[in-house]
């Protein structure tokens, strides 16, 4: 009994994982509205917002940017 929903468990976790890292690779590319550079797919967040909340900093400009590749304004 216990070994059904750690099977469970490992198997959802595996698909759940799949269709994130799909959702990743499939998406449209990100551009920056300042200078229009395709951002990287894989982003480095700079800051806790960012992390948080899915926003980056241009690889082209260095402005900071919104998860949708609008400029964020303070």
């Amino acid at each position: 009994m216990g070994g059904d929903f750690l099977n469970g468990a490992v198997i959802g976790g595996a698909v759940a994982a799949v269709v994130l890292l799909a959702m990743v690779l499939f998406r449209k590319p990100v551009k920056c509205a300042g200078c229009g550079a395709e951002q990287p797919k894989f982003r480095k967040p700079a800051s806790g917002s960012q992390a948080m909340w899915g926003g980056t900093t241009c690889a082209g400009c260095g402005a900071e940017l919104d998860a949708k590749g609008n400029l964020k304004t303070r």
